[in-house]
């Protein structure tokens, strides 16, 4: 339980700073300590939800809602598909294709960096938004097709980590409603734990956000990279 915690909370920490990374971090670690993965998804979808709460009303004014309104409505067919066949997959399956899917993502960044933006144009944003989806309710690693999308488009580090936090609040809800409906929702043994770890994470993601702005770009764009191709390979390798 307090190695749940803690991991949560630094994984809120990160999702705070870099807007996206929550459940990027939070996944392979709540899988190396022992949480089946159905129960990893549920509780990062709730728990990042809940965080991208607060960030959605804080940054409202740098956030590009229609964008926004884009990728959540791309996300609903995505994570209907990964609810309607999470139980065809074996978890170890679906933890290597998500890894791999998010390692891509990563070097993808990684290898073709460059100083010129690439616009977020509406079916980049459809595509980034479906893919998405499916990650949401298979593993609830969701972020990285959006991330790497807007990083790619050099949006501003608040507009990133606005934009992010509106996909996020619907994306989540209509995972959840799509696992309950699904009867995929499993917080069986959770109890009274699921409260203290989404607590864990509301304080871990405060202390990031703090941080937002206060980072230098090439430091923040370095992280962002760092980050979904390290948590893309542990998820991978917990498989």
């Amino acid at each position: 339980m307090i190695l749940g915690a803690l991991a949560i909370a630094f994984a809120g920490f990160i999702g705070g700073l870099t807007g996206f990374g929550a459940s990027l971090v939070g996944t392979p670690l709540l899988l190396l300590i022992g949480f089946p993965l159905p129960q990893v998804v549920v509780i990062n979808l709730i728990a990042t939800m809940i965080t991208r709460l607060a960030v959605l009303h804080r940054e409202r004014a740098h956030i590009a809602w229609r964008r926004v309104a884009v990728l959540g409505t791309a996300s609903l067919p995505g994570a209907a598909a990964g609810a309607l066949t999470l139980h065809l997959l074996p978890p170890h399956a679906l933890r290597i294709l998500a890894g791999t899917v998010v390692v891509l993502s990563g070097l993808r960044l990684l290898l073709r960096p460059t100083r010129e933006a690439h616009p977020a144009t509406p079916a980049k944003q459809t595509i980034a938004g479906l893919l998405g989806g499916y990650l949401s309710t298979t593993t609830s690693l969701n972020g990285a097709p959006p991330a790497v999308l807007l990083a790619s488009a050099k949006v501003p580090p608040r507009t990133f980590v606005g934009d992010l936090a509106g996909y996020f609040v619907v994306t989540n809800c209509l995972s959840l409603l799509l696992l309950i409906t699904a009867g995929q929702f499993d917080t069986t043994n959770l109890g009274t734990q699921l409260p203290i770890l989404v607590a864990a994470a509301l304080a871990g993601n405060i202390l990031g956000g703090r941080l937002i702005g206060r980072v230098p770009r090439a430091l923040f764009d370095r992280a962002i990279v760092g980050l979904i191709v390290v948590s893309g390979a542990v998820t991978m390798l917990s498989a």
